[in-house]
């Protein structure tokens, strides 16, 4: 069995493993696919950065991006100089962990990280079709994708595919195939109740052919979980 997440950006690997006639999972958050992985529930998986450790079997394939990425935000009524502290999402490990390199590389202000705060003077994280929904709701955002690339010019990576055993080769040829992105644009919109227009758009904002230098060089800055 292989495991892809729901979130929007995966969609288009969930139509190519449909097209290539292979059954897979679906998962509601990146983290709990990467549990399922951890828990040998599933023989592929799309992971996030952190997950991945030496020696799993990595394909060139995932989820990244070379400048704005829609998906990342940090959200707030309040303009940065005044957040107080940062209210991060659980869900996301590789943006948790970049938002602290970001603080520690002087990127971003230097704020306590809370799981929950009543006060509004705060930077909200959102990820996924969350951050899609509710940046329209926000004055002030800051996109993780955009500012990681001003300031260090090598892609972002928040998900990279593993896998187990011979899948290495099929999924291989299986993403290299034609992607029909207005098709799956305008199915996608049916589901996630956004115009297929702007999924098509927030697609082409994503990086699914990864760069090994890029991958190499995130997975070295951003440790694998213990």
């Amino acid at each position: 069995m292989i495991g892809c997440f729901r979130y929007l950006n995966a969609y288009p690997y969930r139509r190519l493993l449909e097209w290539g006639g292979i059954p897979y999972r679906l998962f509601d958050d990146p983290k709990a696919l990467a549990l399922a992985w951890e828990r040998g529930e599933v023989l592929a998986a799309l992971l996030p950065l952190r997950y991945v450790r030496q020696g799993h079997d990595r394909l060139l394939w995932g989820i990244g991006s070379a400048g704005a990425v829609r998906s990342v935000l940090l959200l707030s009524d309040y303009p940065i100089s005044s957040w107080e502290a940062l209210v991060l999402d659980a869900a996301s490990t590789s943006s948790v962990a970049l938002i602290k390199w970001l603080m520690k590389e002087g990127h971003l202000p230097r704020l306590p990280i809370l799981e929950a705060s009543g006060s509004a003077r705060v930077g909200r994280l959102f990820i996924g079709d969350a951050a899609l929904r509710w940046k329209t709701f926000y004055p002030y955002r800051i996109d993780l994708g955009a500012l990681v690339y001003k300031k260090v010019k090598i892609p972002f990576v928040y998900a990279v595919w593993c896998v187990k055993g011979a899948l290495r080769h099929k999924l291989n040829r299986l993403f290299r195939r034609p992607w029909d992105w207005w098709a799956w644009a305008e199915e996608a919109s049916w589901e996630y109740h956004l115009p297929a227009t702007e999924i098509f758009a927030y697609w082409q904002g994503i990086r699914y052919r990864l760069g090994r230098k890029a991958v190499q060089f995130w997975h070295r800055r951003l440790p694998p979980l213990s």
